[in-house]
C-alpha cells in the first residue's frame, strides 16, 4: 500500500483496492508509517476517522507531523488535532498581512496546502495569500502574494529547499525565505501541481485557471531549464495540486480518472490505474 489515490469516491491503492469507504476525499497524506486523509468523514488515520469534519469548515489538506497535525481548511483556516477533534489555531487566524488574502472570484480564501522541511519548519500555502513559514518565531510571510500560489513543497532531506506552483511559474527558494521563478522550458507560466524527489523537482503547467494543454516538466532541484516529460500526453482540464508525486524510482500523476506512472524518470508512460472516481490527491 505504498501509493494511495484519494478520490471523489474514497481512497484506492495502485491495485484499485478500495482502502478507505466511498467518502469525498480532498487529501491523502504519509508520516512514520501511518497514512492520513481529510475530507467530508474529518481525518483519517489508517482508514480510521479519528477527528469528525466540523458542521462549520471544509477540510482541504493534511499535514501529519511528529509534533502534530495540521489540517487546512476553508476561509483561510489552519486547524490543529487535539484529543480527538479539530481545533483552530489562534496565531494563524491572526497571521501578518491576512488581511489582504483574497480570492480572484471575490470568495473567501482557502489553505490549500502545507509542507514541513527537513528541519522541521512548516510552510503553509494560502490561495490567494501567499506562503507562511511557521517555526519557532511564528508565521511568517514570504513569497508575494501575488504569485498566486496553488502547491508548495520541501526537499525532504535539504533543508530550507521549498518549491511552489505559481499562476507565474515554478517559485523555489533556498534559504526558506526568498523566491526566484524558474519559467524555462515551460509550455506555459500557469502551474498547479509540484513535487520534489532526490535531485529532480516535477511540476506541471497549463494554459490557465480553466486548463487546457496541461503537461508535467522536470528539471534539476539545482536550477536550469525545465522539460517537458514527452512520453505523457497533454491533458485537458489541469494536472492539478497534490496529484504529481514521486517514490523511489516511479513517478506518478493522477488526472480525471486515470493514474498515470513512469519507471524511467519521465520518458515512457503507462495507465497504472484506470476507471476511477475524479482524482483529488495522489501520495
Amino acid at each position: 500500500m505504498d501509493v494511495l489515490v484519494a478520490t471523489t469516491g474514497g481512497v484506492f491503492d495502485l491495485d484499485g483496492a478500495i482502502v478507505l469507504p466511498e467518502w469525498a476525499v480532498t487529501h491523502v497524506a504519509r508520516h512514520a508509517g501511518s497514512w492520513w486523509a481529510v475530507g467530508e468523514a474529518g481525518v483519517v488515520r489508517d482508514g480510521d476517522v479519528v477527528a469528525a469534519a466540523p458542521d462549520w469548515v471544509t477540510l482541504n489538506c493534511v499535514l501529519p507531523t511528529e509534533h502534530t497535525v495540521w489540517v487546512g481548511a476553508d476561509s483561510a483556516r489552519l486547524l490543529r488535532l487535539e484529543d480527538g477533534s479539530l481545533a483552530e489555531d489562534e496565531l494563524f487566524a491572526t497571521a501578518p498581512g491576512r488581511d489582504k488574502w483574497h480570492t480572484p472570484w471575490g470568495g473567501p480564501p482557502d489553505v490549500r496546502s502545507m509542507t514541513e522541511a527537513a528541519d522541521g519548519t512548516v510552510f503553509v500555502n494560502v490561495h490567494v495569500g501567499g506562503i507562511l513559514r511557521f517555526d519557532n518565531t511564528g508565521f511568517t510571510p514570504t513569497i508575494d502574494i501575488s504569485a498566486d500560489v496553488h502547491q508548495v513543497a520541501a526537499h525532504p532531506e535539504i533543508p530550507d529547499l521549498v518549491v511552489a506552483a505559481t499562476a507565474h511559474g515554478l517559485a523555489v527558494t533556498a534559504n526558506g525565505h526568498d523566491f526566484d521563478f524558474r519559467t524555462d522550458g515551460l509550455t506555459h507560466r500557469y502551474c498547479r501541481a509540484v513535487a520534489l524527489g532526490g535531485d529532480t523537482v516535477l511540476v506541471s503547467s497549463s494554459a490557465g485557471p480553466r486548463g487546457g494543454d496541461a503537461r508535467l516538466h522536470r528539471g534539476d532541484v539545482a536550477g536550469g531549464p525545465l522539460e517537458v516529460c514527452s512520453g505523457l500526453p497533454a491533458f485537458d482540464g489541469n494536472i492539478d495540486t497534490h496529484c504529481v508525486a514521486t517514490r523511489p524510482g516511479l513517478w506518478l500523476v493522477g488526472h480525471g480518472s486515470e493514474v498515470w506512472a513512469s519507471t524511467d524518470r519521465g520518458d515512457t508512460w503507462e495507465v497504472a490505474l484506470d476507471g476511477l472516481p475524479t482524482i483529488t490527491s495522489v501520495g
